[in-house]
């Protein structure tokens, strides 16, 4: 069975591609990001979907607050073109578009960060559709054109994507990566465009339409998504499998029987909760009349963090839980913690949570990001239309 292994690196490295048994590698990098940039990055990805002429269920723009927290970021190189031109993405299951930093944008956000020349392509195809997005408090607008896509060593020819001409607004500023690759469904691709993965399944370079995300507690670890098939080695037990919503197969949604607060239900899914599987989202979001509600009942000292009790969430009748290494954020004076790290003596902590209302039926809505994804490896298969999850086996555990 061909597997082709994307590996996430904690620190920077140059762009490598290895294969050994069967497997071809993409290094991958791990980035802190700022205040500014995480802002921008959520807002990005929370609103992304919200195109001018496309639907979105997510139609409640909710104002981010965010404490100046050092967050951190996975971005992977793809190719670009004939010669390949490398740039950092990040790779979304919470959008369906494929956007890159070009040449095109003259805004300072754009010029800061590595770009994509179309003139230096020998395989670029003008098509000049003009796509504009709402972030919030900015506006990205692009032209959809195509060329040659190669990820994971797979060449993917006349690949449409959104070349960025123009970025608006407070919410780009500092970004370090050059683009966002968007991996749910082709019904929120604009114009018709073809998905990346499903360029994949179409191209047949896949025997298992899934993809798989390994994350990394540790620096001398690596991080990992796998195109095509999963890492027994990176799991341990069963893998639960989730059903998709299906009557809203847009994006990687499934439901939510209950969420518990140190083994007690909070009541906030009499009828079931939805949650978005975001890998494109380091925190986690949830509505804000239960955020404030979890905040006034974990209302305690925060040198005392690894005392706050656990947050499980009920999916498929089983129990996955994260502690509060996991979902407090701490720092020390002007020293920002990571998510699941934390200094020594912790001075100001906050819960890893973002607002977000989604009224019914779309919602109410949990956003799962990295926060929880890294307790628990992720399989998104496009076959069966379900997400699994098993515990994660990390080293030193």
């Amino acid at each position: 069975m061909k597997m082709f292994l994307i590996t996430l690196w904690l620190i920077s490295c140059t762009f490598i591609l290895t294969e050994a048994k069967d497997l071809l590698r993409i290094p991958l990098i791990r980035k802190s990001l700022s205040r500014n940039e995480k802002q921008s990055l959520i807002s990005l990805l929370i609103t992304s979907h919200d195109q001018l002429d496309y639907p979105s269920f997510l139609e409640s723009k909710s104002k981010i607050h965010m404490k100046n927290y050092a967050n951190t970021q996975y971005v992977g190189t793809v190719g670009i073109g004939s010669p390949e031109q490398y740039m950092d993405v990040i790779f979304d299951t919470g959008s369906s578009n494929f956007f890159i930093n070009s040449k095109l944008c003259k805004d300072s956000t754009c010029q800061s960060r590595k770009w994509y020349d179309h003139d230096k392509s020998e395989s670029y195809h003008h098509i000049g559709f003009t796509l504009e997005v709402e972030f919030g408090t900015g506006v990205i607008s692009g032209l959809i054109n195509e060329d040659i896509v190669t990820i994971a060593g797979v060449p993917l020819l006349k690949q449409r994507f959104a070349e960025v001409t123009s970025e608006k607004g407070e919410v780009f500023l500092d970004g370090k990566f050059s683009g966002i690759l968007g991996l749910a469904f082709d019904s929120m691709a604009a114009f018709g465009t073809v998905p990346i993965f499903d360029s994949l399944i179409d191209s047949n370079a896949l025997t298992w339409n899934v993809f798989s995300f390994y994350y990394s507690l540790n620096e001398d670890e690596e991080s990992e998504i796998i195109v095509g098939d999963i890492d027994q080695d990176k799991f341990e037990g069963d893998i639960v499998w989730v059903p998709l919503i299906k009557d809203l197969l847009n994006y990687w949604l499934i439901e939510i029987d209950d969420i518990l607060l140190g083994g007690e239900s909070l009541g906030f899914c009499p009828y079931g909760c939805r949650g978005a599987v975001d890998t494109g989202t380091t925190l986690l979001s949830a509505p804000s009349d239960s955020l404030n509600t979890l905040y006034k009942k974990i209302n305690q000292d925060c040198e005392e963090y690894l005392s706050f009790p656990d947050i499980s969430f009920i999916i498929q009748g089983r129990v996955f839980t994260i502690s509060p290494k996991d979902y407090v954020l701490t720092n020390t004076e002007e020293n920002f913690d990571d998510p699941g790290k934390h200094s020594e003596y912790v001075t100001e902590c906050s819960l890893g949570f973002m607002p977000i209302d989604v009224p019914p039926p779309n919602g109410p809505l949990w956003v799962l990001g990295d926060i929880f994804l890294s307790n628990f490896y992720s399989i998104f298969d496009r076959d069966s239309l379900s997400i699994g999850l098993a515990k994660a086996k990390h080293k030193n555990q």
